[in-house]
């Protein structure tokens, strides 16, 4: 008789940094998974934030102001952040998030394969980074924070363009931290193991392959416990904050100690 693995599902409280209150940020997958709470935990400790994705974003609060926004779009992509620079004179932060993990074999990929997830998952984050720069010079906390993944490590079939646009990431973060730091604008990386946002629980956990997947995390992972995205948006959070403040160019693995990095 098969038995599911056993996990800490503890619920973690949200980190709470008193030093972010009162600023302003920009977060792109805002609408679910880590981007969604990603804002979420920002709102609590009372940052302003404009949250970019390419469908609603089911948030309400006072400090939240929804975009829409194709990110594959340089035009859309510049366009919006000139609507955002209408509505606020300067950013604190940037937390880029948004992007898509479509899986393609080297027979079945091509240019628009290709295309399709380097233009959301590299390109984007580049673009917004040359776009809100000039509003990021303006502000005070000047820390950006974008989302990698340690897939890039793992070498899984059909995740060889995925995995490009992951490693690309922080290629742009360390290639960036001299050129900013020179300004005092940090910028670092977020790595995530398996984490369980809505999309992931769907697609992996919630089905006939659910046991083995689970099975194989208790293998891999040396902590039994769920990644939730809460747990990562504490790690955004922190490299946000004046806390993390002698740190740029970094990657922070958080994969419950898949990859011991």
């Amino acid at each position: 008789m098969k038995t599911t693995p056993e996990f800490d599902e503890t619920p973690r409280p949200g980190i709470r940094l008193p030093d972010l209150a009162g600023h302003i940020a920009l977060v792109t997958g805002a609408s679910s998974g880590i981007g969604r709470a990603t804002v979420e935990a920002l709102l609590a400790n009372g940052v302003i934030v404009h949250g970019v994705a390419h469908e609603v974003t089911p948030i309400t609060h006072e400090n939240f102001q929804a975009h829409l926004c194709d990110l594959r779009d340089p035009a859309a992509l510049k366009s919006l952040i000139s609507r955002i620079a209408e509505l606020t004179s300067h950013l604190d932060y940037v937390v880029n998030v948004a992007g898509v993990d479509t899986k393609a074999s080297l027979d079945e990929g091509g240019a628009k394969q290709w295309a399709d997830m380097v233009d959301i998952n590299l390109r984007a984050y580049y673009l917004i980074l040359h776009e809100t720069v000039s509003l990021l010079r303006r502000g005070q906390g000047r820390a950006v924070v974008n989302i990698s993944s340690i897939n890039y490590r793992l070498g899984v079939p059909k995740r060889s363009i995925y995995a490009t646009t992951k490693a690309g990431i922080l290629g742009l973060t360390t290639g960036l931290a001299r050129e900013l730091g020179r300004e005092r604008i940090r910028i670092n990386t977020v790595s995530p193991g398996w984490v369980f946002t809505e999309a992931q629980v769907r697609e992996y956990f919630a089905g006939a392959e659910a046991e083995k997947n689970l099975t194989y995390l208790t293998q891999v992972q040396s902590l039994a416990l769920k990644i939730g995205a809460g747990d990562i948006a504490n790690h955004v959070l922190f490299y946000l904050s004046d806390v993390s403040r002698a740190s740029t160019g970094h990657n922070c693995v958080v994969d419950a100690g898949w990859t011991l990095e």
